[in-house]
């Protein structure tokens, strides 16, 4: 069911913030440290269903998204902003479902060797004002198959819909 989201955005919540000095910098980076350390350690079968649900959300979410990113930036056709939303939640769910990201992802039996998929750690993401549901969304969701926590640069234009 497709509606329109319910957040007030007066408010930073828990676990998103808004940063306006280095101590809130600081202290937000240690949250996302600890939040880090407990996603690494997180299995495929965890990953993948946290994967599927966030572009489950993404795309029953994606026509109040793309109404919030064109009312608060001010540009853009909400027609086009409803098409990338979609595209960036179910064409990289799509895409990656299947791809294994948590631990042994190959063996070279030739080569002697195995490929272990580990997170890079924390990310940052930077957000344009031109398309910032549509730029989180598939953000996070790679963040995510990857066990990599992100932190969000908004364009200050469209900070509020970005969150």
């Amino acid at each position: 069911m497709v509606g329109t989201l319910n957040i007030d955005y007066s408010q930073p919540t828990q676990s998103v913030g808004w940063v306006k000095s280095r101590d809130d910098l600081d202290r937000l980076m240690e949250k996302v440290y600890v939040a880090q350390q407990k996603f690494r350690m997180l299995n495929q079968q965890q990953v993948d269903k946290i994967f599927h649900r966030a572009a489950i959300a993404a795309t029953q979410n994606r026509v109040a998204l793309a109404k919030m990113a064109v009312d608060e930036g001010g540009m853009g056709i909400l027609e086009d902003k409803v098409i990338k939303n979609h595209f960036s939640s179910e064409y990289v769910h799509s895409r990656y479902k299947d791809t294994k990201t948590c631990g042994v992802v190959e063996i070279d039996t030739l080569g002697g060797f195995e490929v272990v998929a580990e997170p890079v750690g924390i990310l940052a993401g930077i957000v344009p004002c031109t398309n910032p549901t549509s730029t989180t969304i598939f953000k996070s969701l790679l963040a995510l198959k990857t066990r990599n926590c992100i932190v969000f640069s908004p364009h200050p234009r469209t900070a509020k819909c970005t969150m």
